[in-house]
C-alpha cells in the first residue's frame, strides 16, 4: 500500500509539472542564433538543419541525447553521449520552462532551459548575449 500511495504522488507530481508531455524522443530540425542582446525571442526566425542529432525525455526526469549538449552545435557524437536530469525550480513555474543538468558539462550544465513550444522542444544554451536555441520535432512517444 506504502508503494501504491508513493507512485501515485510521483505520478501527479510529474505529470503536474508537465514532464508527460515532453517524454519521449525528439529529433533537431531547427536552430535558433542571434548575438543581439536587444533581440525578443518572439521576433528571431529559426533556420532549418540536417541534423542526426536526438535527445530522448524520460518519465524519471532524466534524459539522454546522442549530440554533445555542451556546446550545442547539434553534431551527432560517437563515442559518448550526453546525459542528464532537468527540473523545474519554483520560480520557472509560471513560464513552464525546466532546468536542463548535463553531466558532461562541468561549470555550465545547470545553465541549459528546456520548454515545450507549439509542439516542439525548445533547448536554450547559456550565452552572454544573444540567443543560442535548438528545436526539437517529437519522433517517438514513451
Amino acid at each position: 500500500m506504502k508503494k501504491k500511495t508513493i507512485l501515485l504522488i510521483l505520478f501527479f507530481f510529474l505529470y503536474n509539472c508537465g514532464s508527460t508531455k515532453m517524454t519521449g524522443t525528439w529529433k533537431l530540425s531547427n536552430v535558433i542564433e542571434s548575438d543581439s542582446i536587444y533581440a525578443n525571442r518572439s521576433s528571431l526566425t529559426s533556420k532549418k538543419i540536417d541534423s542526426e542529432m536526438t535527445i530522448s525525455i524520460k518519465p524519471d526526469s532524466t534524459f539522454t541525447s546522442n549530440g554533445d549538449l555542451c556546446l550545442g552545435d547539434g553534431q551527432k557524437i560517437k563515442e559518448n553521449y550526453s546525459q542528464g536530469k532537468f527540473y523545474m525550480p519554483k520560480y520557472m513555474k509560471l513560464d513552464k520552462t525546466f532546468k536542463l543538468e548535463v553531466m558532461q558539462c562541468p561549470g555550465i550544465g545547470g545553465q541549459h532551459r528546456l520548454k515545450i513550444a507549439n509542439g516542439k522542444l525548445e533547448l536554450y544554451y547559456p550565452t552572454v548575449t544573444g540567443y543560442h536555441i535548438q528545436i526539437f520535432k517529437r519522433q517517438t512517444d514513451n
